[in-house]
């Protein structure tokens, strides 16, 4: 987050900060109607974060799956980033599983070879292709910007201010440190909602991160359909007026919410981006990296993960989510605290309309 905007929500925290646009509801049915379902769907065609750049050394590839078409995204040895479905253009095999290394693209059923532009280069028996000699693979939109690797066009324009927010973060700096990739059984928007409140800190978390933080005290800002918002450490009941040269990551967590479905909370020294994929109304699969500066303590960036992932994330906020999306009865309610959460509902429903 921008160092100014970091500051002054802390600032605004630490003196007081209630939203008065008071208590509101979302029916049931927007979590488990399949018709609904497949028209948010849609919205994942916005452009969206997929890697982190360093994640995608010149000469390897990684392949992305879920909402659409799924990719193959490439380095060149020219550093250049490039996207291709990731499908022969003979019987639409898939080319690759794995990430990693990669001199061409070979299909494994019957050895259409690609190299590093996608551009078709060897045919087993090419005389029985005539008129096939120019089937390359299927270029997708694919930029990066702000240290990450987007699908889609018009990144730029589709995250507005939030676009600073991100350089801030200074991503291309930082490396994968482990990720996961797990489905569990509830619907997509309860993840982003669990992502989107302070007021759950004191409870659910009681025995992992809330003696880090304050309870309640979490301010949301909207950045077009996007969410950013700051939670108060629990140094800000302390501290004076914020100084713009403090260590302000002591003071606060900064996290985002990029429309749709991806997830940045920006911890101390590390980075959690998670993605999520919508399977069905009762299903949904989270991948979560986080992204650490290059070097460091193994053993401290072990306990991290440990409570990152095993704990907060798989054990506490998606056990809760799972708890909901099997107990839904009547209406889910909603209080000032959570405001964020209506203002994401606001911008799906804008997005299905």
């Amino acid at each position: 987050m921008q160092r100014p905007v970091h500051a002054r929500l802390l600032e605004t925290l630490r003196t007081g900060w209630h939203d008065t646009s008071g208590v509101f509801s979302v029916p049931v049915a927007q979590y488990r109607d399949p018709v609904r379902f497949a028209r948010e769907l849609a919205a994942f065609e916005l452009p969206r974060p997929v890697l982190a750049s360093t994640a995608v050394a010149p000469g390897a590839c990684a392949t992305v799956d879920g909402i659409g078409t799924p990719a193959l995204i490439v380095r060149g040895a020219d550093g250049a980033i490039r996207a291709f479905a990731n499908s022969c253009r003979h019987r639409a095999m898939r080319l690759r599983d794995e990430p990693g290394p990669v001199k061409a693209f070979v299909c494994p059923y019957h050895g259409w070879t690609y190299d590093l532009a996608g551009t078709l280069v060897h045919v087993p028996h090419a005389e029985a292709f005539a008129g096939c000699e120019h089937r390359d693979l299927r270029a997708l939109p694919v930029a990066e910007h702000h240290g990450l690797i987007w699908l889609g066009d018009g990144v730029d324009d589709y995250l507005g201010e939030l676009g600073a927010d991100l350089d801030a973060l200074g991503l291309s700096a930082l490396v994968p440190y482990r990720s996961s990739r797990v489905t569990r059984a509830c619907n997509w928007k309860l993840i982003v909602e669990a992502f989107l409140d302070g007021y759950h800190l004191r409870v659910l978390h009681r025995d992992s991160v809330y003696r880090f933080f304050v309870d309640a005290a979490s301010i949301p800002e909207r950045v077009g359909p996007h969410i950013r918002a700051m939670s108060a450490r629990r140094p800000l009941r302390d501290a004076g007026p914020v100084d713009l040269e403090s260590p302000l990551h002591e003071l606060g967590t900064p996290s985002f919410v990029i429309f749709p479905g991806t997830v940045v909370i920006c911890h101390p020294d590390s980075i959690s981006l998670l993605s999520l994929t919508p399977v069905a109304p009762d299903r949904t699969t989270i991948d979560h990296v986080m992204l650490i500066p290059r070097g460091g303590d193994p053993e401290h960036w072990a306990k991290n993960w440990a409570l990152i992932e095993d704990t907060v994330i798989q054990h506490e906020d998606l056990w809760a989510c799972e708890q909901i999306q099997r107990s839904l009865d009547d209406e889910l309610v909603f209080g000032s605290l959570e405001c964020a959460v209506r203002w994401f509902h606001e911008a799906l429903d804008a997005r299905l309309a």
